[in-house]
């Protein structure tokens, strides 16, 4: 898939975008070829994670065609990570539903159960826990260093205190009994940090590319991508009562630390978010919210820049390249910025010119 050469440059270039030391952007472009091949939609891949009749190796060969299915151009590479996110919460009881359609899961509300009910504990024989160590192994032996591994996406916890829940539950319950709400919140993050460390001791630098995760940027460390979509929903003080000191928890835990920023209603909390001392900030937009480049942004771009944080985000088709040159524009700087672009085979030679301008080996 990628030459030794490209995979020596990769791991060069992202230990030192890590390190603050790299003079140029990361800019990921992977185009789907015009030629699909044998490759099978991203919905049936998810179905044969989750199906435990299919033995793991069987689903890390199915993957081969779908990997060959892509171009990887710049500082893109192959990855795999077990999706979807709030897997946690499944490995701790809730039930879920695959949308092989929409190739998403839909983890289903623990109903019939008061609060103090929810005692969560991760069992080391989990089914869908070790799942996800068997999908590891096997994708280590199947493709050793071509690709980079990550961990399975085990969500944030007051998002799976939410998705066990209900939405409105979960709101109610700050105000009705706190106590209980933290008490849980505490439990998930057990159960996550038990996951986190277990998993990551299973990826080998020996036998893969390196670490990564459902943000695709590659590491030599141990690299994972913290979230709160729940705090959409709340105020600081909520924030500061129920999620902070998680938050403080993982940015403490994870070796390189990210944190996913997801929507406007989300940017009320970065100043505290940043206080946590994640290495990375993630902006997510959100979907019928202003884009990338609006000027309404800048301020999350300058904070995080100020803060000496990195920062991510997407380019999803080449129309929105142009996001780069904001952003760099604006910072002053190509430097500690990270963009994982998309698009198709008929369009190289417009993402190739992007490559080229901010000098990103091809």
């Amino acid at each position: 898939m990628l030459t030794n050469e490209k995979k020596e440059q990769l791991v060069s270039d992202y230990e030192a975008w890590w390190n603050h030391e790299l003079k140029r952007p990361i800019i990921q472009v992977t185009l789907a070829k015009n030629d699909q091949g044998k490759a099978v939609s991203r919905g049936q891949l998810l179905d044969m994670v989750y199906d435990y009749s299919i033995p793991a190796q069987e689903v890390a060969k199915c993957y081969r065609d779908t990997f060959e299915s892509q171009i990887y151009l710049g500082d893109a590479f192959p990855h795999f990570y077990m999706r979807s996110t709030g897997i946690l919460g499944a490995m701790l009881g809730q039930t879920y539903t695959i949308d092989v359609e929409r190739g998403t899961i839909w983890f289903e509300e623990m109903k019939g159960k008061e609060l103090e009910d929810l005692q969560p504990k991760l069992a080391e024989d989990n089914q869908l826990y070790q799942r996800g160590i068997d999908l590891i192994k096997a994708f280590q032996e199947e493709f050793k260093d071509d690709i980079a591994l990550g961990i399975p996406n085990l969500g944030g916890m007051m998002d799976i205190v939410e998705s066990m829940r209900g939405a409105n539950n979960s709101l109610m319950d700050l105000y009705d009994d706190p106590d209980e709400v933290k008490r849980l919140n505490n439990d998930i993050y057990t159960a996550y940090e038990m996951a986190y460390k277990n998993y990551m001791d299973i990826i080998s630098q020996e036998k893969s590319m390196g670490y990564t995760g459902w943000t695709p940027l590659l590491s030599q460390k141990p690299y994972f991508i913290s979230q709160c979509d729940f705090c959409c929903m709340i105020g600081p003080d909520q924030f500061e009562e129920f999620v902070a000191g998680t938050l403080d928890k993982e940015a403490s835990l994870i070796e390189r630390s990210f944190y996913h920023l997801d929507g406007p209603g989300a940017v009320k909390h970065l100043d505290r978010i940043i206080e946590s001392g994640f290495g990375g900030i993630q902006w997510i937009n959100g979907a019928g919210s202003k884009p990338i480049d609006d000027e309404g942004w800048t301020d999350i771009y300058q904070k995080v820049h100020n803060a000496g944080l990195l920062l991510q985000v997407y380019c999803y088709s080449k129309e929105e390249l142009r996001f780069i040159d904001h952003i760099v524009n604006l910072l002053g700087t190509t430097e500690g910025l990270a963009f994982i672009c998309n698009g198709q085979e008929e369009d190289k030679e417009i993402f190739e010119s992007y490559l080229e301008k901010y000098n990103v080996p091809k």
